[in-house]
């Protein structure tokens, strides 16, 4: 095929760029995905990380719980995906790593001495969804603004939600999360979501620390159990 024959070239054989390939392709395009590598997948592909060591790490794209059904569904992927049941485990430097906060099926608030806190960050992910939830079907839509989004969240919702919106949204999240809970561990266990990667503060005026806590969360965040569990890092 020459490039004269192309309707679309795409540059990057990773998951992103294959799933635009396919698409395109169901809709009569011609189109060639250019990869450097010898594979394709990017970073759903595991690997060989260590010379002379025969085992394969993962360097997935960790965030599936982005990958929507329909996009399953539509492509014919065949994908099986299996739920953890543990979301983190985090030592308590106060006990030399004797005893940590779990989260999970049975998560341990009274092991670190924040069993006052355990409502505190069940109720703060609760809320988060109020937001999170009419925010995640809008994924496979054009995207929309900011003032759009906030009719599209707030539309028929009570002062509960309009206040969780300004808290993720508005604020910076820093300030949530200290109202939610008291215990420090607990709060660096859920302002994880918001500094992986960002170099910011939880009080960053720039509020670059609620886009990335917002984008670990985007795609659902609850488990099984009696406390909503924090994705395994998920706007």
């Amino acid at each position: 095929m020459t490039d004269g024959a192309l309707d679309v070239v795409i540059i990057g054989g990773g998951h992103n760029g294959l799933v635009a390939a396919a698409y395109l392709a169901r809709a009569g395009r011609r189109v060639q995905v250019l990869e450097r590598l010898d594979h394709v997948g990017g970073a759903a592909v595991s690997a060989h990380a260590f010379d002379g060591v025969d085992a394969r790490l993962s360097r997935y794209s960790y965030l599936v719980s982005l990958l929507p059904q329909r996009i399953v569904t539509d492509l014919g992927a065949r994908i099986r995906l299996s739920r953890r049941r543990i979301s983190s485990y985090t030592p308590d430097p106060a006990s030399g790593g004797a005893t940590g906060l779990l989260i999970g099926p049975r998560p341990t608030f009274e092991a670190i001495g924040a069993g006052t806190d355990a409502s505190g960050f069940s109720d703060f992910y609760r809320r988060c969804g109020l937001v999170t939830s009419r925010i995640w079907p809008t994924l496979l839509q054009p995207l929309r603004t900011r003032s759009e989004m906030r009719g599209n969240v707030l539309s028929g919702q009570d002062a509960e939600t309009a206040a969780a919106w300004e808290a993720l949204i508005d604020r910076p999240i820093g300030e949530a999360i200290t109202a939610a809970v008291s215990n420090d561990l607990v709060r660096g266990v859920m302002a994880t979501d918001a500094l992986i990667g960002t170099f910011a503060d939880l009080d960053d005026p720039s509020l670059i620390q609620n886009v990335c806590f917002l984008y670990h969360l985007i795609g659902g965040g609850t488990g099984d159990w009696d406390v909503p569990v924090p994705p395994p890092i998920r706007w």
